[in-house]
């Protein structure tokens, strides 16, 4: 690799980093940071050597000064993301994810309480941040709404390892995940949301908003997660498909 494809790679990771310091402070994941940058974890290490040393970067060229190692509970949700995603979210026991965070497991209790409470916390820290709010949103139905889905699209494609983990495991965990609310259930309940609102303003025609949601979701994730898996295509770019499927989506609903 010549050093001028180096310097072009160093950048991507340093640009993916940054972006995943706005989202996470510093609480990603070297295989989030990975997907980000579209490049192998292997690659990340030996451009950088460590988390540590790309953070210090980063504050070093951006005049940051709170770009420390994570604390504790942060070390403990990273681990588990770590774990969930190679085991499952039912594998990791507590014992587990508190070595590969380099805790004791004591610390773990004191922090999230129980198993619940840890994945109640692992599900607020793990969710895709929808632009749902007043100030988000701009009225124009097409953009909101591509928006709104390019933005499921990411968050799908940067954490396939766990919604796939997450649909696999469905079943034997459902029970005890009914109190934590994961990320697919928030987004079902949103994205519902948002389509009553576009029906009530007249923009869409009046159907049932949470088959219309479910429908939506559903192509969102055969984008996202089924066909790249399963059949061993590229990862979408996330506002190409979007656009796409809003498209299609609005065909069926838009008011004629």
């Amino acid at each position: 690799m010549s050093s001028q494809s180096d310097l072009a790679v160093e950048q991507r990771i340093m640009g993916a980093a940054k972006a995943l310091v706005k989202e996470t402070a510093v609480s990603f994941t070297m295989d989030q940071l990975a997907v980000k940058a579209g490049v192998s974890r292997a690659t990340i290490y030996r451009q950088f050597g460590s988390k540590k040393a790309i953070l210090k970067r980063l504050a070093d060229e951006h005049g940051l000064d709170n770009l420390a190692q994570p604390d504790a509970p942060s070390r403990i949700l990273q681990a588990a993301r770590t774990l969930f995603a190679q085991q499952g979210m039912m594998g990791p026991t507590m014992e587990q994810i508190a070595a590969e965070a380099n805790v004791g497991v004591a610390t773990v209790y004191r922090h999230f309480g129980d198993r619940s409470g840890l994945l109640h916390h692992f599900f607020q820290a793990y969710q895709p941040n929808l632009p749902l709010t007043a100030k988000e949103i701009t009225g124009d139905l097409v953009k909101d709404l591509t928006q709104l889905v390019a933005v499921l699209i990411a968050f799908i494609v940067e954490n396939q390892d766990i919604v796939q983990h997450n649909f696999s495991n469905a079943l034997e965990w459902r029970d005890e995940m009914i109190g934590v609310r994961p990320f697919q259930q928030r987004s079902l309940t949103r994205v519902t949301t948002f389509l009553q609102e576009r029906i009530d303003a007249g923009q869409l025609r009046p159907t049932d908003p949470q088959k219309a949601a479910a429908a939506l979701l559903g192509m969102i994730l055969s984008f996202s997660l089924v066909i790249p898996i399963y059949y061993k295509t590229p990862n979408p770019k996330p506002q190409e498909t979007a656009a796409f499927i809003t498209n299609l989506f609005l065909d069926g609903l838009k008011q004629p």
